[in-house]
Formats: structure tokens, sequence, C-alpha cells
């Protein structure tokens, strides 16, 4: 005789066993993942040490290229003063040359005549030298107001005309190129005759002549 239970179960059918859940095949473990982002990281590694490689070899390539650069600059830089050298001492050769040739005439002949225009012909051939070169001669004209800048003063002169300060006389020529002075211009200049000689024994030209001029110039302001 049946059970209770067993009517029961009868009625219901038999009851359903849950499905079991699926199993995912060949599973990978966390460590296997691990290598493989390893793997991964190892394989990136390499390619940057690869491309760095590579640039430090680009780097070494370019440092000898500018070397060579810098010694092929470095040569023909030194040719060039060398070819500018040359031609400088060929210029002044052929100077010398017209020089002994107008000396030689003028011996020959006793005639001055001829040195005198061989020495011309120097003077004229040194002055396009200096005009190719761009060098132009400081003015210093007389009754000019001193510049430091531009003249040095190697004598004073008591003068009751000539203005404190300005030139008197030039006793030679300067120069300058591209507007730097070479050669200041050597110049008399005119002072005061209440000046104390020793003011100029005791100081260079141009060292007592600024003082003077300093001291002019702070008496002209405390009267102004």
């Amino acid at each position: 005789m049946a059970t209770k239970d067993q009517q029961r179960n009868g009625e219901s059918g038999t009851a359903e066993t849950p499905p079991a859940e699926t199993k995912e095949k060949n599973p990978e473990s966390k460590s296997e993942r691990l290598a493989k982002d390893v793997a991964a990281l190892e394989n990136d590694l390499e390619l940057e040490r690869r491309k760095s490689v590579d640039l430090a070899n680009r780097m070494r390539y370019l440092q000898a290229d500018i070397a060579n650069l810098q010694r092929q600059s470095d040569r023909r830089v030194s040719e060039v003063r060398n070819q500018v050298k040359l031609a400088w001492i060929l210029e002044i050769v052929s100077i010398k040359e017209d020089l002994d040739r107008a000396v030689g005439v003028a011996r020959e002949t006793h005639d001055k005549s001829a040195l005198l225009d061989g020495l011309s012909l120097v003077a004229s051939r040194i002055e396009n030298i200096l005009r190719l070169e761009a060098v132009e001669v400081i003015r210093a004209d007389v009754g000019v107001r001193f510049d430091p800048n531009l003249h040095e003063a190697v004598a004073f002169q008591e003068s009751e005309n000539g203005v404190q300060g300005t030139i008197l006389a030039v006793i030679s020529p300067g120069y300058s190129v591209e507007g730097k002075v070479i050669k200041p211009a050597m110049v008399e200049v005119a002072r005061s005759k209440e000046k104390k000689k020793s003011v100029e024994q005791e100081e260079p030209a141009s060292e007592g002549l600024l003082r003077e001029l300093e001291i002019e110039e702070a008496a002209r302001q405390k009267k102004a």
C-alpha cells in the first residue's frame, strides 16, 4: 500500500533534479593569465629597448656628422684666412715694388719729381685699399670739441682764442672700421691759461683733459 508521500509524488509526477552548472572546459588559471601579462610586458620592454638602441645609434651618427662638419668648417675658415693673408701680402709687395721703382728712378735721374710721383701712387693705392676695407678717417677738425671716444690729447696749448676743450691742431688722423675706432686721432687741445701745469704733469694728457672738463661742467651746473 502506497504511503501518502508516494501518492503525492505520483500525483505531481517525478520531481526533476536541478541541472548541474556546466563547468568551463580547460579553465585558465590565475597564474597562466599572469604569465601572459608578464610575457606581453617583456615584449613591450624589448621593443622599447630596441627603439632606445636605435635612437642611441642615430645620435652617435649625428654627433659624428656634426664633428665632421665642424672640422670641415674650421678647415674652410683657415683656408679663407690664409687666402686673405696672402692677398694682403701680395698687395703690400706690389706697393713696395712701386715705391722701389720710384726710388730707383729718382736715384738714377736725380729727379725728385719721380720720387714724389711714386709716393703719390703708393699713397693712392693705400687709400683704395682702406676704402675697400670700409676704413674711415675720424673727423678731427680744428675747432671741433674734443671727444675722448674719438680723439686722444697728446698736447695742451693755452689759447686765448681757442675755446676750452676744443682741438687746436691735428697731430695725426684717426681711423675707424664700421664705427669701431681702431686708432684715435692724435690732437692738441686748447686749455685756459689759469689751468696749472701740474695737472698735465701728474696725469696723462687725455685723463687730465677729462678731469678739467668734468670740473668745468660741474661748475656750470652749480651756477645754473
